[in-house]
């Protein structure tokens, strides 16, 4: 594992605004449901089994402040498939609703895109 790439990591602090401000859903467990009066529930994602990265942007890397000299291919795969939490953060799928083809949906979050 190259120690700078993670020291790169580990300076990167989450404020997490969104779940620190809304309603979140009381309940824990991971099972599709209808989600009253919350903006979000908390998951923990289910781990990818072998990620891996196929591409990555150089110009991306340097606006996260990520030297591209030091990537830890692995570790980012893991990392941002979700294998792996970095300090702070706090996995959430967002609860939603909306209109899609002129009638109301109802409730459309469904928890497969964790934030």
């Amino acid at each position: 594992m190259n120690d700078s790439f993670l020291q790169s990591l580990s300076a990167w602090q989450f404020d997490n605004r969104f779940v620190k401000s809304l309603p979140a859903d009381p309940l824990r467990d991971n099972r599709r449901r209808q989600v009253k009066n919350a903006c979000y529930s908390f998951v923990e994602p289910v781990p990818a089994k072998q990620p891996e990265l196929v591409a990555v942007s150089e110009e991306m890397l340097r606006e996260l402040d990520l030297d591209p000299a030091t990537l830890d291919l692995q570790l980012f795969a893991e990392i941002f498939a979700g294998n792996r939490l970095l300090p702070g953060m706090q996995p959430y799928a967002m609860c939603y609703g909306g209109h899609q083809f002129g009638n109301w949906a109802g409730q459309l979050g469904d928890g497969r895109a964790i934030i």
